[in-house]
């Protein structure tokens, strides 16, 4: 089969011409192969054909109803981009980045091929397919309403990869670009990591192309385009603040044999380079993503989905049947039916009594009367998080040996948790460096000890019921029980809330 100068099939003259050219067409859109997207953060983006098959599905089209940041939008207006758009900016930058370590200039140009490249391309367009209503929120929704579950987006990602090529009959256009059932694993394995039964090995590709694994979901350092993206994203929305930049990150990276494998590493003079990376995404964590006033309303929309989880009649499986909200990741016929707005608003415009608790909390949302933080504790470098179940028990029982107005349902907790990203791991530490002589290395504890890792866990006491009695009272009890329960440590301890 003849192909372009990339490597993508072009139609011949064989007796099998017309059927070739009826699967170029829809590979490459009827034939515009230059399709561009003029996106807000990278400018013009090229969309490979086969990319554009993706994007051109109602799968993938219901990104553009499940906003990026949440519920953050409610302490940043702007914060309303969706999963759709990072999906685009994540593969175009997966691009960008296989395009240097291939340049003619670069030291190993034949590091990778075209349909390499592609697979890269493809993982990061899809690595986000698998996110409930207002992303990560939904994932915490269902740890709450199905304790023993273990479910995650990245599952649901490759579920729905599977799906969204069946139901649009996609596998002709992949095997058009000489896509084997090796190559979707290989997709898969770039987005999730080693497949399950897998034994934790990596089958798509091989040793000697390890690196690609390290460029859309990077297992070891998480120093990947998927961040890369949502920092500029999610920072034009908020104005929070970025030093960090990925184009000089990409000009100093090498390829270097490493135990075998290729792997990618990083200029030793760009380790500043790394801690920039990680104090950014810990601002962004601190002033954006984990706000108080975020932090406060997730928990109303968690309250919301857990009251309306097994009554509000909104998605149903093939058989017709009303699937519970929690249930919906089962099955990818009945989790692609749910975007943000169209469940807040089928809640917020019911009539029925069974959903009257979920529409009184969407009703405090909308006229700002916000569930109150009573008390707060924290400390850097602390673990309170490895005892969190252990205190709201202790905070119930608590309220019940009180025996006042306020009832454990009253108030809950809430974790706000800013790390560096790999815990009390120094992220530094898990880049691979090589210096002027092509020599690799990882820098030493000696070195490591004046970049500390950021470690920092804060408990939030939120109060549920309105009422100005109601805040008093626990504040009392909130303080009494703090002090009981940590007097021994050095916590700050608060009973404000500011918003």
């Amino acid at each position: 089969m003849k192909r372009d100068k990339d490597g993508v099939p072009v139609s011949t003259e064989s007796p099998r011409a017309k059927d070739w050219q009826r699967l170029l067409q829809m590979s490459d859109g009827y034939g515009d192969k230059n399709m561009f997207i003029n996106d807000g953060i990278h400018g013009h983006i090229k969309i490979p054909g086969i990319c554009r098959a993706v994007i051109d599905t109602p799968q993938f089209d219901r990104l553009r109803g499940i906003k990026q940041l949440g519920t953050a939008f409610y302490v940043y207006p702007s914060a309303k981009h969706t999963r759709w758009e990072h999906s685009v900016g994540v593969m175009h930058l997966a691009g960008e980045f296989i395009d240097a370590l291939r340049h003619p200039d670069s030291l190993r140009p034949n590091c990778c091929d075209y349909k390499d490249k592609l697979c890269v391309m493809l993982a990061g367009l899809c690595h986000d397919l698998g996110h409930g209503p207002y992303s990560h929120l939904w994932e915490h929704f269902v740890s709450e309403a199905r304790p023993d579950n273990t479910w995650h987006h990245e599952q649901s990602s490759i579920d729905m990869l599977d799906f969204l090529i069946q139901e649009n009959n996609l596998w002709p256009i992949f095997m058009a670009y000489d896509f084997t059932d090796l190559d979707l694993i290989f997709i898969k394995e770039l987005i999730y990591g080693p497949l399950p039964g897998s034994d934790g090995v990596f089958k798509g590709r091989g040793p000697e192309k390890h690196f690609l694994y390290e460029i859309v979901a990077n297992k070891i350092s998480s120093i990947d385009v998927d961040k890369w993206d949502y920092f500029l994203r999610d920072n034009k929305a908020m104005n929070i603040g970025l030093t960090f930049d990925y184009k000089r990150f990409i000009c100093m990276s090498r390829l270097v044999e490493v135990d075998g494998k290729t792997r990618l590493a990083l200029a030793d003079k760009e380790a500043r380079s790394v801690e920039k990376l990680f104090e950014d995404r810990t601002r962004l964590h601190e002033h954006g993503y984990q706000h108080r006033v975020v932090k406060k309303i997730d928990r109303m929309y968690i309250d919301i989905l857990l009251s309306a989880d097994k009554r509000v009649e909104i998605c149903v499986d093939r058989e017709g049947k009303f699937v519970p909200l929690s249930e919906a990741c089962n099955d990818m016929f009945v989790f692609s039916q749910l975007t943000d707005e169209f469940l807040f608003n089928t809640i917020r415009h019911s009539r029925t009594n069974a959903l009257k608790a979920a529409r009184q909390i969407i009703h405090r949302i909308s006229t700002r009367k916000l569930y109150k933080v009573v008390g707060l504790v924290g400390r850097s470098g602390s673990h309170i998080s490895q005892k969190f179940n252990e205190h709201q028990v202790s905070l119930n029982e608590f309220l019940l040996r009180a025996n006042g107005s306020l009832s454990p349902e009253d108030l809950t907790l809430s974790l706000k948790r800013i790390t560096s990203g790999l815990g009390r791991q120094n992220p530094v530490e898990k880049v691979l460096f090589v210096n002027s002589k092509g020599q690799s290395r990882n820098y030493s504890s000696k070195y490591l000890k004046e970049i500390m890792p950021v470690e920092k866990e804060t408990l939030l006491v939120i109060l549920r019921r309105e009422g100005e009695e109601y805040r008093k009272e626990a504040v009392e009890l909130v303080r009494t029980w703090l002090r009981q329960s940590f007097e021994e440590e050095d916590y700050e301890i608060s009973s404000s809330d500011r918003e």
